[in-house]
């Protein structure tokens, strides 16, 4: 009986040892931690890209990353408030209006805001004042488009970028602004070629920027040094 009970305690330890060599071994496995990024949109493909580049730089930096997908104005509030850790990445300046988000200064990628319409004569060559002459919807949470468009009676947002897509084709709006990309997508996807047309040259060209909590800070500064050596 002692010999089993001093088996079952050395095999104890033994199995304690090998857990405390594991970890010693891969510390950055043992310390990994894990933050939530939110996204808003269809994650078009420069979504994905950006998405793809920064798990792997935080993947350097011993973080793993889940992004979650939320209405535009939701995810500012959630990252602002903390509960979620940061933003994919959005347009320069929001730290303004959500203070508590710190911006990373390395573009990840740069949007062309673009229109599309059903007649492809619209001429846009006033950029964002153009918008002021032909009724357009955009996707709620858009804050470049929201920004430029402050007090344009003409143009209004909706949740649901695919309705506001249909609400062109009933000709209740002229126009939908969204980033070229994920227009494009949206368009492909809804079987739109040849109804639905993308009007040229973009409205505008914005530099996007991955933002995260001020609770972050040193996270912060860590990644913004690897985006810098890898820009």
């Amino acid at each position: 009986m002692t010999s089993g009970k001093c088996g079952k305690t050395v095999a104890k330890w033994l199995v304690a040892f090998s857990i405390f060599c594991l970890h010693a071994a891969c510390p950055v496995l043992a310390q990994q931690e894990s933050i939530r990024i939110a996204t808003f949109g269809q994650g078009g493909p420069m979504e994905k890209a950006a998405a793809i580049h920064l798990t792997e730089c935080y993947k350097k930096l011993g973080m793993q990353v889940e992004f979650v997908n939320l209405p535009g104005n939701r995810a500012l509030q959630e990252s602002n408030s903390g509960r979620l850790d940061g933003e994919l990445m959005r347009k320069t300046g929001l730290g303004v209006e959500y203070p508590n988000l710190l911006q990373i200064m390395v573009p990840l990628a740069t949007t062309n805001t673009v229109a599309f319409a059903m007649d492809k004569n619209i001429d846009l060559d006033k950029g964002w004042a153009s918008l002021k002459e032909h009724t357009f919807s955009y996707e709620t949470g858009t804050k470049v488009i929201e920004q430029n468009t402050q007090g344009f009676s003409t143009g209004h947002a909706e949740h649901n970028i695919k309705a506001a897509f249909r609400q062109m084709l009933n000709r209740r709006v002229e126009l939908i602004v969204i980033d070229e990309q994920a227009g494009l997508q949206l368009v492909k996807e809804m079987g739109l070629e040849g109804t639905v047309h993308m009007l040229t040259p973009p409205i505008s060209t914005t530099p996007l920027y991955h933002y995260l909590h001020k609770k972050h800070a040193d996270l912060a500064n860590r990644l913004e040094a690897l985006l810098r050596k890898n820009h």
